[in-house]
């Protein structure tokens, strides 16, 4: 039988003849290296996969925490865009995806705004406007030196990190010996659209007064322009049509994406003697995504449904109206700062170290506009609908044949208008001492941040202005994989336009109210202070580490917001503030054991108490109003944050320089999951159907991890990592699946990775895949058929690395080689809602090293 994917089964083939000599593992002790030393490696011979695994194998080895780490040079042997596709070769975790780009970051099945993200030790906000996840995708893996998550924090790290704590650190020129300059130019070139881009990166770093003084500075650039074919279903059902769901609306869109990542780092070491040291971390990144979405609505429910076969239907009496076409550009750009300044000074038992940072997280959204056309025929349009695939499929008859796919046919419907600007400022200061007595290591310590953010999301429809020709915004017809979408709509023609003629469109008088209602209620101003102090012993018995302390987190919160109280859809009865503030103190004790044989095993177990606090979206003080429906929507700023007991074990078996065998199993209990209810019986407003987030029922994680990486003699690698987890929550009373176990969203319950690689002289090849099952996106209080799923993903790439001579070498990356799309179903497979295709990336580049 012929391979269906035959370019990853030749890869393969060559990989296991390369590495046919007789094979035996290493047998060498590994050392137990601190976080502050740095590796010595051999740089005669090229081995960065085995450098990079011994670096991170180390590092997990002397941790206190249960951890797993990825370093620099094994960032390099991926064809990976940014940190959140880094992180994800890691064991238990997996990532959303935008734009076949991984964003966020799922750690053990936790929702990424559970978790906590720090650059260089300064927590990081996020640009989202009503989230408390942390995008990844705007940080390029370039300007990073190390990514580390923390499944189980000790008492002196941050309290919420209920998911995990990500640690990015930007390289210091102690990491290296001496002055060490890199360089890396690169082509992309995408197969779906044929597009070819570029990326460099720029790294410089040295040593200076003797040995005191470091500079690490760091330079990175992406254009990338490329493409992506999605296909969206809408369905409902109808008892006279069928007995299960049917389709009613099918959405074509097509993606044209330019996204910049420009990276910049400065970083300052001074080390004056052994006993004191001081430094400044400095990183910046700007991340701008170009988007134009030309989108064709297919209204294929909208008229009279015959059965004509198994699951084929004629559909007759289509008003022509209910086609539309679309076209949208927006430039998104998100901008990241973070700057923290500190030291620590040694005095013989007595330690203390300080830090002050800041961060600066942006999102501007000032251009974006859609445009919509709807179909201006004279005869009522007819289709055949064929559901029997997943996907389903349409014939269209209309008069003239084919006038829905041409742009002269459609008449002016209106521009949407829909600005966003959010700011997320954030200072820090933390102090930590630590003394050490003959048993005993004491470290206390206090840490304070004092955050600030503004939301501002506008949207506005305008009807009313001069008829446009849509022909004359024609393009060539876009490839598209989905099927066929006729005209092109050109966002250059649209934007010009725009740009002479957007002041002459106002709003019609009864959407006034709707404009003025969507323009207010996302809107707020928030500040959060946490202050947060610990205490922590850390006792030694032989190869047994005990680590036992409490940490102490005050939060308070305060926030104005909107209130929009509608007499009905076209008339607003009155607008005003509301002013909000809340506090709460969380108690966080926790217990780690570590025990170090000596003998090449490491058990470790813990006990530790996490929160996460609530989404700014959840907490923050709108209030929407519409008496003629008599609806309520509120935010919740009495919110409690989640709370999560964790038990971790681990046991860890170290086979020479960089190989390990780990298996783990972790529980977290987590109280007071907030979901959204509805109600008719609150206090403040009786007789209205109020929806609001609350504090609910408890959930539940239980997950086991095994992972396994060597590297033998004959230059030979390959490691392997699976996490299962079983994860439960259920709704509160009051809807229809009260009661009902639900997984969490967002948790697979199978994750797996693999990778095989060699390494020989001066040739390094690697063959990586990852893995996840499918997972619940979202829940539908009534009816398990309109819960919304994430289907099953493989993602398998391949990168080779050819070292000329001590100065320079070429590389060869493919990624998406199995060109898997991202698939969202309703319900069952049976029903696919969004398919969206990516194609396969292939990259050249060079590198140099002085």
């Amino acid at each position: 039988m012929t391979p269906r994917h035959p370019l990853p089964v030749a890869i393969a083939m060559a990989l296991v003849a390369a590495a046919s000599n007789p094979v035996s593992a290493q047998s060498t002790a590994a050392p137990t290296v601190g976080h502050d030393d740095a590796v010595t490696l051999d740089t005669l011979e090229v081995r960065p996969q085995f450098e990079s695994q011994m670096r991170a194998i180390d590092f997990k080895r002397s941790s206190d925490a249960i951890q797993d780490t990825v370093s620099s040079d094994s960032m390099g042997q991926y064809p990976d865009k940014n940190v959140g596709e880094s992180l994800q070769r890691l064991p238990g975790i997996s990532v959303t995806r935008d734009q076949g780009e991984g964003r966020f970051v799922v750690v053990r099945g936790l929702d990424a705004g559970l978790n906590s993200v720090s650059v260089d030790g300064v927590a990081v906000g996020t640009p989202e406007d009503s989230i408390r996840a942390a995008p990844l995708d705007v940080i390029p893996s370039d300007s990073t030196e190390r990514l580390t998550v923390i499944k189980s924090p000790t008492p002196d790290m941050p309290g919420d990190s209920i998911g995990g704590t990500i640690l990015i650190e930007s390289a210091s020129a102690f990491d290296r010996e001496g002055r060490n300059i890199r360089a890396k130019a690169e082509l992309g070139h995408q197969s779906l659209s044929g597009i070819t881009s570029p990326k460099a990166s720029f790294n410089y770093s040295d040593i200076f007064g003797g040995g005191t003084f470091g500079v690490a500075f760091g330079v990175s650039y992406q254009d990338r322009n490329y493409e992506s074919d999605n296909i969206e279903v809408e369905y409902d059902k109808d008892e006279d049509v069928s007995d299960g769901l049917i389709p009613i609306e099918v959405q074509q869109r097509k993606y044209s994406i330019n996204r910049e990542r420009t990276g910049v780092n400065l970083n300052l070491d001074w080390r004056p003697d052994d006993s004191s040291s001081y430094y400044l971390r400095t990183l910046y990144t700007d991340f701008t995504d170009a988007e134009t979405r030309q989108n064709s609505i297919v209204p294929v429910g909208e008229g009279d449904f015959a059965q004509i076969g198994d699951g084929v239907y004629e559909v007759t009496g289509i008003d022509p109206g209910d086609f539309s076409r679309r076209v949208r550009w927006r430039t998104k750009e998100e901008e990241t700062f973070t700057v923290s300044a500190g030291g620590e000074n040694r005095f013989d038992a007595f330690a203390v170290d300080y830090k002050l940072g800041y961060t600066q997280m942006r999102e501007r959204v000032e251009d974006e506009v859609e445009s919509r056309f709807d179909y201006d025929g004279d005869d009522d349009v007819s289709l055949i609908l064929d559901q029997r695939s997943a996907v389903p499929t349409y014939t269209i008859a209309d008069s003239p044949a084919g006038g829905w796919l041409r742009n002269d046919n459609y008449a002016f419907d209106r521009f949407v208008v829909a600005p966003i600007w959010v700011d997320d400022d954030e200072y820090s200061a933390a102090l930590n001492v630590r003394f050490d007595t003959d048993r005993v290591t004491w470290k206390a310590g206090v840490l304070g941040r004092w955050r600030e953010r503004d939301v501002n999301i506008d949207e506005r429809e305008l009807r009313v202005g001069p008829d446009i020709n849509l022909g004359s915004w024609t393009s060539n017809p876009p490839s598209y994989a989905h099927g066929n979408m006729g005209d092109g709509i050109g966002s250059g023609a649209m934007n010009d336009y725009l740009r002479r003629f957007l002041d002459q469109y106002s709003e019609r008088p009864q959407d006034a109210a709707a404009n003025t209602e969507i323009s207010l209620i996302e809107d707020y101003v928030a500040n959060e202070d946490i202050l947060a102090g610990y205490l922590m012993g850390t006792v030694d018995f032989g190869g047994l580490r005990v680590i036992a302390g409490a940490r102490v987190e005050t939060t308070d919160f305060e926030a104005t917001g909107n209130v929009v109280d509608l007499e009905d859809e076209e008339t607003i009865g009155s607008i005003g503030k509301r002013n909000v503030s809340s506090s709460y103190t969380n108690v966080l004790p926790g217990l780690h054991l570590r025990y170090d044989t000596q003998n090449d095993w490491v058990f470790r177990g813990a006990y530790t108490h996490t929160i996460a606090r609530p989404s700014f979206g959840d907490i923050s003080p709108r209030t929407r109003i519409n008496r003629d429906d008599e609806e309520v929507e509120l935010g919740n700023p009495d919110l409690d944050p989640y709370k999560s007991r964790n038990l971790d074990f681990s046991a860890e078996r170290y086979i020479g320089e960089s190989g390990i065998f780990s298996v783990g199993v972790f529980h977290k209990d987590i109280e007071g999951y907030i979901a959204e209810t509805s109600e008719r019986s609150h206090p403040d407003y009786a007789d209205f159907d109020v929806t609001m987030p609350v504090n609910g029922d408890d959930a539940s994680v239980l997950g086991v991890e095994l992972n396994w990486q060597q590297h033998f003699d004959n230059g030979l690698l390959f490691g392997a990592s699976a996490t299962w987890l079983d994860t439960e929550f259920s709704l509160l009373p009051g809807v229809d699946r009260a009661g009902e176990k639900f997984a969490l969203p967002r948790a697979s319950d199978r994750l797996y990775s693999a990778h095989i690689g060699y390494e020989q002289r001066g040739l390094s090849v690697r063959l990586a895949a990852v893995y996840r099952s499918e997972y619940l996106d979202e829940i539908d209080s009534d009816d398990p058929d309109f819960d919304i799923w994430v289907a099953e993903n493989t993602q398998l790439d391949f990168t080779l690395d050819y070292k000329v001579s001590d100065e320079w070498g070429f590389f060869f990356e493919a990624s998406n080689l199995l060109d898997e799309p991202l698939e969202l179903y309703q319900g069952s497979p049976a029903n696919t809602l969004q398919n969206e295709l990516y194609g396969r990336t292939y990259v050249v580049g060079a590198k140099l090293r002085f």
